[in-house]
């Protein structure tokens, strides 16, 4: 053997063990494929029995071809060995890859055991006027503390004792069954600081009247932990045979904004769909004594306390739940590619990211919408006259249009990313066989109908109707909105949810049916929108009104009435708040907030619009002196004449590098700042005067002032003239209060039109002429009237 052909099989042998090693790690890769799929089995038997045929025959002639290249040692061999090996270990690797992305959100979706989540608990203080007595954790020594009276809570009551334990600092406590209430005996000054969720803010400042209350907290102390969560598994029956309920919750800051029970019956493919209102005012599960709150407030404390406040609402057991926050319904919309919506009425929504920022346009019409366009969809209820119960219906239809969607997936890049959108935002406690076996199910039921696959799931849409109320909260000293749902609907409604999961339920045949070609069935309505029952209002106290725009008189009355003594603060012109066009006397701030109890308030203090000594006239680098009754011009200015400074024309210009000719007769460079409240040591003495004068204080007399009304103001003569508005920019006082257009110069046969514009002058006939000109010819003077004369 030549050293070439020792050196050639040297470099084989080399590539032989580089072969090999690859070789084994491709073996990895296909069996953790391999085990990867194996959970999802399910999906097709013989599917998943080819796929690990495949696998295996490609493994095998691949380390085949591996063993007969180490012994051949030829290099035709050898290529068509990489060829293979390349091919596998890509192979291989996507499918690790992609069984791994897939198994990874899978089990962030199903949640049926235990798991580790990160909280954050804020130790929160409340000051009415913004003054903090406390303002660190030292200093809730000997304070009255609120925590939550479940002791298995771990934000409201496990973690803020042990954080107050590590510290040594002695507190004591006072329990509530939940959250609101905690929040509320902090705002009525029952405790001193409170332990709560670190988003406290953001879960409760959606509810009415609450934001004035928390800008006036913060938190002195804000901590998280690692806990361990345990999800209550699903039912185990065979959803492909056994009809089940699902308990649909859309979350937003911890709160249930959005709840639906649908139940499904795979035998009929029928699926109901239950809204129930999230301010619904109803028992709450975990609730000392199932005390009354919204509904809302019971995803606060825990998943599992809104399902069991459902299943107690409605009465019925609840099989499974499905939860999304409405981060994951933007993104699963947006991996699908939008979705079908058809809305009445254009508007501009909230953004899913930025609480209170109107900034989605979402067009009227049947239109495909996207992840943000869907959520302010699913959100909006103001746009609407049935406001809350349009929303719930909205939600219904994205719901639908999700659901549609997804069933049209053919994609593999498409489903893998609706599956990551899914995983960080979405639970269910659905086992992945159950999942699997409805998928597989649903399918089959797909592809023995000939209608469209969207069309093969019935849908039937209902709500839990009520009526608004409210309810007093003597800790706010306020009138907190609530929901109260008629007993008739929740009957109504479970009615038709167990007639719909029961398969023994007798089946009513339509009492209208008709024979007719042109006959149309039209499903009975499964509640009533009213029903016979007493309508439960809370009798409200005597409250503080909201006396803005309103005028003093009316206030003193209010006040005079319940023994109330009212105090007045006068705003002046140039002061904050002032409104020229404001009437006298005119409220615009009170120092008691309206809604507290007039039995609590014994003096309030109101800020009125006051137009004493002003001017409507004073022209631009000037300002009214009240001392001076008059317009004076601003430090680095100077009036022309005294008469143009006070009606307003031209008034005060810029001060010239030379002295003026004329001196202004005022000119003062500041402003006078108080006008003198005493009289001099030395008064003139008044002279005797006429009716209808009275003295002037300087020993002449004046015209008596009249009362002048709402709209008036002194004229300077006695009388009263009407109160000049604001004039715009093209625009001048017309003499009466108002304003007219400014007139614009006009020509030599033109005159002013009444509107600040022109018109062409009319023809007066000269009295000398007895004849009329011809049609046709306009003559404006005798001697043109003289030359038609001539030639008619």
């Amino acid at each position: 053997m030549t050293k070439q052909n020792k050196m050639s099989k040297r470099k084989l042998s080399n590539m032989n063990f580089v072969l090999a090693a690859i070789a084994i790690l491709t073996d990895i890769l296909m069996v953790l494929g391999i085990l990867n799929i194996t959970r999802y089995s399910n999906f097709s038997k013989s599917i998943f029995v080819l796929i690990n045929v495949v696998i295996l025959a490609i493994l095998l002639v691949l380390n085949g071809l591996i063993a007969y290249n180490a012994y051949a040692m030829k290099k035709s061999i050898l290529y068509v060995t990489i060829g293979v090996l390349v091919i596998a270990f890509l192979s291989g690797g996507a499918l690790t890859y992609v069984t791994t992305r897939v198994n990874k959100n899978i089990d962030k979706i199903i949640n049926t055991g235990t798991t580790s989540e990160k909280v954050e608990v804020s130790f929160v203080v409340y000051s009415e006027n913004g003054n903090f007595a406390i303002n660190d954790i030292n200093d809730l020594e000997g304070k009255t503390f609120g925590i939550l009276s479940n002791t298995e809570e771990q934000v409201g009551y496990i973690l803020p004792k042990k954080e107050l334990e590590a510290k040594k600092i002695n507190v004591t406590y006072h329990e509530y069954d939940d959250y609101n209430s905690m929040l509320m005996g902090l705002f009525g000054g029952e405790i001193d600081a409170a332990a709560l969720p670190s988003n406290y803010v953001a879960m409760f400042e959606v509810n009415d009247g609450y934001s004035e209350y928390l800008e006036n907290t913060k938190s002195i102390l804000t901590f998280d932990k690692n806990i361990t969560v345990t999800t209550e598994s699903g039912s185990d029956k065979d959803i492909t045979t056994e009809p089940f309920t699902v308990l649909i919750i859309g979350t937003d800051e911890q709160r249930s904004d959005a709840l639906m029970l649908a139940s499904f019956n795979p035998i009929s493919m029928q699926v109901t769909l239950t809204s129930i209102a999230r301010d619904s005012y109803v028992p709450i599960a975990c609730y000392a004594e199932k005390s009354e709150d919204k509904i809302t407030h019971a995803r606060v404390r825990s998943r599992q306390c809104t399902i069991d406040t459902v299943e107690d609402l409605m009465d019925v057991d609840i099989d499974f739940y499905f939860e999304s926050n409405f981060t994951g319904i933007v993104k699963m919309v947006d991996a699908l590619g939008g979705i079908i919506i058809t809305n009445p009425y254009e508007f501009v929504g909230q953004k899913s990211d930025a609480r209170g920022k109107m900034t989605v346009w979402v067009p009227a019409g049947t239109n495909r919408l996207n992840g943000e366009q869907a959520l302010a969809y699913a959100r909006e209820r103001h746009l609407y006259a049935n406001g809350d119960f349009q929303r719930q219906a909205n939600q219904q239809q994205v719901i639908q249009a999700i659901l549609t969607e997804a069933m049209k997936l053919t994609d593999v890049n498409k489903a893998l990313k609706v599956l990551d959108a899914a995983g960080d935002n979405v639970s269910t406690n659905f086992t992945v066989d159950q999942l699997i076996s409805l998928f597989n199910y649903s399918i089959k039921k797909m592809n023995r109908s000939y209608v469209k696959n969207a069309n093969v799931i019935n849908i039937v849409g209902s709500r839990v109707t009520g009526y608004g109320s409210s309810k007093w909260n003597e800790s706010m000293q306020l009138n907190l909105y609530i929901y109260r749902v008629y007993q008739g609907s929740i009957t109504d409604n479970r009615n038709a949810i167990l007639r719909n999961i029961n398969l023994d339920s007798k089946i009513d045949a339509p009492k209208a049916i008709s024979f007719s070609a042109n006959w149309v069935f039209t499903a009975p309505t499964l509640t009533n929108e009213t029903y016979s029952e007493p309508i439960i209002h809370d009798e409200s106290p005597d409250t503080v009104l909201n006396f803005s725009g309103k005028l003093l008189s009316e206030v003193q009355e209010w006040a005079s009435s319940r023994g109330i003594t009212v105090k007045v603060t006068k705003v002046h012109q140039g002061e904050e708040g002032y409104v020229d066009s404001y009437p006298e006397n005119m409220v615009i701030a009170q120092s008691v907030r309206a809604g507290i109890k007039t039995e609590n308030v014994t003096e309030i203090t109101v800020s009125i619009i006051t137009h004493e000594g002003a001017t409507k006239n004073c022209p631009a680098n000037s300002y009214y002196d009240s001392g001076k009754k008059a317009c004076v011009c601003e430090s680095g200015y100077y009036a022309k004449n005294d008469s143009d400074l006070n009606t307003g024309g031209a008034g005060c210009i810029a001060n010239p590098t030379t002295t003026p000719t004329v001196t202004p007769t005022t000119s003062p460079t500041t402003t006078p700042s108080t006008t003198p409240t005493t009289d001099p040591t030395v008064s003139p003495v008044p002279s005797t005067c006429p009716e209808g004068q009275e003295p002037d204080g300087n020993g002449g007399c004046k015209p008596i002032q009249k009362q002048c009304g709402e709209n008036e103001e002194p004229d300077g003569n006695g009388g009263c003239k009407p109160i000049q508005k604001q004039c715009g920019e093209n625009e001048e006082p017309d003499g009466n209060g108002g304003c007219k257009p400014i007139q614009k110069q006009c020509g030599e046969n033109e005159e002013p039109d009444g509107n600040g514009g022109c018109k062409p002058k009319e023809v007066t006939e000269s009295p000398n002429t007895d004849e009329e000109v011809p049609t046709g010819f306009i003559f404006p003077n005798r001697f043109f009237n003289l030359f038609s004369k001539l030639f008619r």
